[in-house]
């Protein structure tokens, strides 16, 4: 609970600092600017305590395992409010009394709505931290400091107190954990929003990992996703351009596959096969016999991140060659299986000497339409091509609907960040320039460009040199 309030008073000395920095940095000083920015943190600061306190509520509701529902709303409600009246009062100050509107108004409601923004999906958890996680890859839907404080959130998973996590182990075996393994490490190896991740070891002596679904996930991420169309509605009022709904249709289809653990583990099980015949592959094997829709046990498997490019070279790993079977295992994925791991942020990938790739959680692997790969396949070849035609079509094939007078050239800067061919540190203003060029864009193409996206990041990371379409061309 102390978090919760220790959490609030930072804001609070951090949203005073601010304003204790703007009175020394002006020259052209204007009282009145600057007693309408005092008002508007105090506002926020009255918000900020109602929430601290909702918030200690619902921690309390959750620990003793009572529906929490209601109680989160009150929370997610006061932030949406907090944060709706602030940028309505500054629409409406500029409107009304420009003279009271500093340079800087602007600047500081966003920090100050994306520092709210980050606190509550991490102390809320469930669907709220994945709709977090997917906004900040949504340059063309929120302001920049939004994408770079969600963007946080991949680091920021507190995880579950021992207690409650052995007595879901013990509830989705039907008997006490002790029986099946000779040890269960408490500390967990990883947290994130949906489960977590313990390391133990079966009576004869094998390592698994057990991914250990939290208590009550299910119905508070159905909670979560109507307080998250509640909010979509609410923001659409005020900004008209905001699609946020998009945001919580595509969390609506992928959520439900990432919370059936027995489906991750018959996907693992087929990708693996699916590779049987790549010795440079690793996907763990699950142990459908202690699994359930709640609770995977998978074997445990060493390796080094794949962003940790000082631990790769002191094992004597080709950075080159490690983006270059990366690239060739994804695009096996995409145009040969039609089954793809697309969720690979740098945690969920590992490298072993060889190199030998390591794809870790499976929540979102999906089986991919084949006629989405055969318009991927022709948004590769056009790319190559430079056919401007060809991508256009490929693009229209795919479901990306184009506005009337679209900048073509920033197609094919898209086109060319996500099949590793532009620069990371533009990915974010070119994200704002397709949001505002095209129609909505379908789920499917969505999570497989996001998927792709991310790889591309790791890439980028590793050998910021080398041709991906030419790597990726040989297999369509």
């Amino acid at each position: 609970m102390a978090l919760v309030y220790e959490q609030t008073a930072n804001r609070i000395r951090q949203e005073t600092g601010q304003i204790r920095d703007l009175i020394e940095a002006r020259e052209d000083f204007n009282a009145w600017q600057l007693l309408s920015q005092v008002k508007d943190a105090t506002r926020s600061n009255l918000f900020l305590w109602a929430e601290s306190g909702l918030q200690t509520g619902e921690r309390m509701e959750r620990y003793i395992g009572i529906e929490s529902a209601l109680t989160r709303l009150g929370v997610l409600g006061t932030v949406a409010a907090d944060l709706l009246s602030g940028y309505l009062i500054l629409q409406q100050r500029a409107r009304w009394l420009p003279w009271l509107v500093g340079p800087k108004d602007l600047e500081l409601q966003h920090e100050r709505g994306a520092n709210r923004l980050l606190d509550t999906c991490v102390n809320l958890g469930g669907a709220l931290i994945k709709a977090g996680q997917f906004a900040s890859t949504r340059p063309d839907l929120l302001p920049g400091i939004y994408i770079q404080r969600l963007s946080e959130l991949q680091d920021r998973m507190p995880p579950q107190e021992w207690p409650v996590i052995e007595a879901a182990i013990n509830r989705e075996l039907g008997r006490t954990y002790a029986e099946v393994f000779s040890r269960v490490e408490e500390k967990p190896i990883a947290a994130a929003s949906l489960a977590q991740v313990h390391r133990a070891w079966l009576k004869d002596g094998r390592a698994v990992v057990l991914k250990v679904q939290y208590p009550r996930i299910r119905e508070l991420v159905e909670a979560d996703l109507r307080m998250l169309d509640y909010v979509a509605f609410l923001v659409s009022q005020v900004g008209p351009g905001l699609n946020f709904a998009s945001i919580v249709d595509f969390l609506r289809e992928t959520l439900p596959l990432e919370l059936d653990l027995a489906r991750e583990a018959r996907l693992m099980t087929e990708l693996a096969g699916a590779f049987a015949g790549r010795d440079n592959v690793v996907i763990p094997k699950a142990y459908p016999e202690y699994s359930t829709g709640s609770l995977l046990v998978m074997e445990y498997i060493e390796g080094i991140k794949v962003t940790d490019k000082a631990a790769l070279a002191a094992s004597g790993i080709n950075l080159s060659e490690v983006v270059r079977l990366l690239n060739e295992v994804y695009a096996e994925q995409i145009f040969k299986f039609h089954l793809m791991h697309a969720d690979p942020h740098p945690g969920n990938i590992m490298v072993q000497p060889g190199p030998r790739i390591v794809l870790l959680d499976h929540g979102l692997t999906v089986h991919l339409k084949p006629e989405l790969a055969q318009s991927m396949g022709r948004m590769v070849k056009a790319l190559l091509a430079v056919d401007f035609d060809e991508l256009l079509r490929a693009f229209n094939s795919a479901g990306l609907k184009l506005a009337e007078g679209v900048d073509i050239g920033t197609l094919l800067q898209v086109a060319g960040v996500i099949f590793g061919g532009g620069e990371e540190k533009n990915l974010a203003q070119i994200g704002g320039q397709l949001g505002r060029s095209v129609g909505e864009i379908p789920s499917d193409l969505l999570l497989v460009g996001r998927a792709l996206g991310m790889l591309n990041g790791i890439c980028l990371q590793l050998d910021p040199d080398q041709d991906t379409l030419e790597t990726v061309v040989t297999y369509v």
